[in-house]
């Protein structure tokens, strides 16, 4: 494999990250049916997700390895192919976010999703609140990170957020 760089997303690589995100997301949550077809995803990417939050693509060569959407402190999505978990690809965007927003991290995760639940705590993140209900209708665990020495804010409950 060729070596792996962190480019930012142009609209050529949509079907292919829509394809990689869709495999990934019915990976993780199986037996749990992902809701959104491939082309919904695109949609989702295109006309929302690249317009709102800055999108990193993981590329080797012509591959799509993973993508990142961070908007400030908030991480929007991160998904890897399910060939490249476990290789520290999600590390580097975690430090890529960190770098970002220096001062504070926040996302949601699956709650059922208990490997990126894993991996998120080993990167310093803590769960702060659970229940949430997003529009795939499962239940969120919400995530902060903060560096280490910073003052945490309290915990607040379920997030006021109608979608994630």
């Amino acid at each position: 494999m060729s070596q792996v760089e962190i480019v930012r997303y142009s609209p050529g690589m949509a079907d292919e990250l829509t394809s990689m995100w869709h495999r990934s997301f019915t990976r993780a949550l199986a037996p749990f049916r992902d809701p959104h077809s491939p082309d919904d995803r695109r949609r989702f990417l295109e006309e929302t997700l690249s317009q709102r939050a800055e999108v990193l693509v993981a590329v080797s060569g012509r591959d799509i390895l993973g993508f990142m959407a961070q908007r400030g402190p908030d991480i929007e999505a991160l998904y890897l192919h399910v060939n490249h978990q476990g290789q520290g690809l999600g590390g580097r965007f975690i430090t890529r976010a960190k770098r970002a927003s220096p001062d504070y991290l926040h996302l949601y995760a699956f709650q059922r999703n208990l490997r990126a639940r894993r991996f998120y705590r080993r990167h310093g993140f803590t769960e702060i609140a659970q229940g949430y209900i997003n529009m795939e209708g499962l239940a969120d665990v919400e995530l902060e990170w903060w560096p280490r020495g910073a003052s945490c804010r309290p915990l607040q409950g379920l997030s006021d957020r109608e979608e994630r």
